[in-house]
């Protein structure tokens, strides 16, 4: 059914790095993702001409796509359970062995008869999407229509699609926009003291907690992105303190207080490039940019209670094609960072900025990334199509080596501790997600069976930024994972959130919102926060879900003043902490004449 046309003056859909184009969205009230969490898509199709009005603005053209789709993949008998190979054309087969592959809420043919590919990229057009900006954090298929059986292990691994991983190193356009008035010149300086000149608010916008209604959250703050130096801009780095957050834009690390107004500001000599999530102690390591185009190897300490910098030194020389620091990765774990870069790596102690020299893998192989967290994991693979996965101890050595099925690599790294792995194989076709032991034997796989999951992932061109990935939280027991966001024949978006138990790998329980999209953030004792995305006409909010699913208890509900600012980021970290709620953007676009925002927090 043709939709109809798109409102009036509203901005178009991106995408991550140059955004693609994407269908026109129907007038009325429809979920539609911002910040990175949106309705989660598919990979993007290959470059087609926009069709917003003449009065939009223009987009990014969009990156060039694979433009083939999976194929039905079977293990051809290593299994006795192994199921025949299916007729061309026809819908992938129940799996034996997982009892949800026939759910409910499995992929089905909207009015029966044979099945069809989509048309699009590897994975169809994706779906339509609200007005204004479109989820920017790249969606990491797994389990798309496809299952492999794969003889290690003899659990069961869906298959993970496209450039999920971000692994194809193809280049991507970007558009600048010198003569717009949001990326002229240098980024100004932030205020310190007990606020910013716009009183938390966008320049001429009203204090949105005059319409807080019964019941909703109080904006504790939202600060407008500044002027930045070129559009489309990356800006990593967003950690979470006691009675404040940290902020990275360009050159600046700013900290705001939870009450309003910054803490304090620091400024480097040049913009941040890569920032890992976690902190030791309430400080991190994070890399700026150093000599040369497109290099990111300077390393700088960052004491984010004092707002100083404790030291400053260049990254390590390394790596087999030298120190071009591009597409820069970093872990943070105790007093070590990992870092990764296209023809490089390192470990590095925080305390010290040195570089700490594990056991170096075999020659034809390379350090793919890190992991951080409540540990450090490394993931390597080699051109005989070997791939392992190695836990460091706080001093640098190897402390467990796990051994991938040949032919498979690790695209992401979930959880350090328990440790969780998305694996793919070398034509990223099929894959699925691996739990480990504390001792590096191998837990269980995930029995994904058919269902599409779409946890979300930052852009990662070459696979150097592992431990990227929103969407996803886990437990020590328990792995929640999203699913694919659907269409209910145009009633609305929707998803759930799977928990799979990580000692057998099977399916716990689903929970799903009517016409809501379901996003897991953190883990809360025993319970699971989730955020409920803002839909077309109304705001998000923050809920809880017990050990044993259930319908989610409501713990924030955003204000339907703020709900647009909400669904209008670009791409966002959201984080929930001691009943405040964040969001934080990862880009500045600087492309269009909406205001963005660089940071909103609410609170009771």
């Amino acid at each position: 059914m043709p939709q109809p046309p798109q409102p009036p003056n509203q901005p178009p859909s991106g995408g991550f790095g140059p955004p693609p184009p994407e269908p026109q969205e129907p007038p009325e009230p429809q979920e539609r993702g911002q910040g990175g969490f949106g309705p989660p898509r598919r990979p993007p199709t290959p470059p087609t001409p926009p069709t917003t009005p003449p009065t939009a603005p223009q987009r990014p053209p969009s990156a060039p796509s694979t433009g083939h789709t999976p194929p039905q993949i079977w293990d051809t008998g290593a299994l006795p359970s192994s199921p025949p190979p299916p007729p061309p054309g026809a819908p992938p087969g129940p799996d034996p062995s997982n009892p949800y592959t026939q759910n409910p809420y499995a992929r089905q043919p909207e009015y029966g008869g044979p099945y069809t590919p989509p048309p699009g990229g590897p994975y169809g057009t994706p779906p339509p999407t609200g007005s204004g900006r479109a989820p920017k954090r790249k969606a990491v298929i797994i389990g798309a229509a496809v299952a492999v059986l794969l003889a290690a292990g003899g659990g069961v691994y869906a298959a993970m699609g496209g450039d999920g991983g971000g692994k194809n190193p193809a280049a991507s356009p970007t558009t600048t926009t010198p003569s717009h008035p949001r990326t002229q010149g240098p980024t100004p300086e932030p205020t310190t003291g007990d606020g910013d000149s716009t009183g938390g608010r966008g320049s001429g916008e009203s204090d949105p907690n005059d319409q807080r209604r019964a019941g909703e959250a109080k904006v504790l703050y939202r600060k407008p992105a500044p002027e930045v130096s070129k559009s489309n801009l990356e800006v990593p780095g967003f950690w979470a303190m006691k009675g404040y957050v940290v902020k990275t834009v360009e050159n600046k690390i700013v900290a705001y207080k939870d009450e309003g107004g910054s803490k304090w500001t620091l400024s480097l000599p040049k913009a941040v490039c890569a920032a890992p999530s976690s902190t030791t102690d309430g400080k991190v390591m994070v890399a700026y940019e150093g000599h040369g185009k497109d290099s990111c190897n300077q390393l700088a300490l960052i004491d984010l209670n004092k707002g100083v910098k404790l030291w400053d030194h260049p990254a390590p020389e390394s790596g087999a094609m030298g120190g071009g620091y591009t597409n820069v990765g970093m872990a943070q774990s105790g007093n070590l960072v990992g870092m990764a870069w296209f023809g490089g790596s390192a470990v590095i102690k925080v305390s010290d900025g040195r570089e700490v020299s594990p056991e170096k893998p075999s020659a034809g192989c390379s350090i793919d990334g890190y992991g951080g967290g409540k540990v450090l994991l490394r993931a390597y693979s080699c051109t005989n199509g070997t791939a392992k996965v190695q836990q460091l101890t706080s001093s640098g050595t190897i402390k467990w080596t796990y051994t991938v099925r040949k032919g498979f690599k690790v695209s992401n790294i979930f959880s350090s501790s328990p440790a969780v792995v998305a694996l793919i194989d070398q034509d990223r076709r099929s894959g699925g997600i691996l739990a480990l032991s504390d001792k590096g034997k191998e837990r269980s796989t995930l029995a994904l069976g058919k269902q599409s999951y779409q946890p979300e992932c930052g852009t990662d061109i070459f696979g150097t930024n592992m431990g990227n990935c929103e969407g996803v939280a886990v437990s020590a027991d328990t792995f929640y994972l999203p699913t694919e966001m659907t269409q209910d024949h145009g009633m609305g978006s929707a998803n759930e959130i799977h928990a799979f138990d990580l000692t057998t790998g099977k399916r716990k329980w689903a929970v799903k919102v009517a016409e809501r999209l379901l996003l897991p953030l953190n883990m809360d004792g025993k319970n699971l926060i989730a955020y409920e995305k803002p839909s077309y006409a109304t705001p998000g909010q923050i809920v809880r879900i017990g050990s044993n699913g259930g319908k989610p208890k409501t713990l924030l509900r955003l204000p339907q003043a703020t709900q647009k600012a909400e669904r209008d980021f670009y791409s966002a970290t959201h984080t929930y902490r001691n009943g405040n709620f964040y969001i934080a953007t990862n880009r500045i676009t600087g492309t269009d004449t909406t205001a963005e925002n660089l940071l909103m927090a609410f609170g009771r």
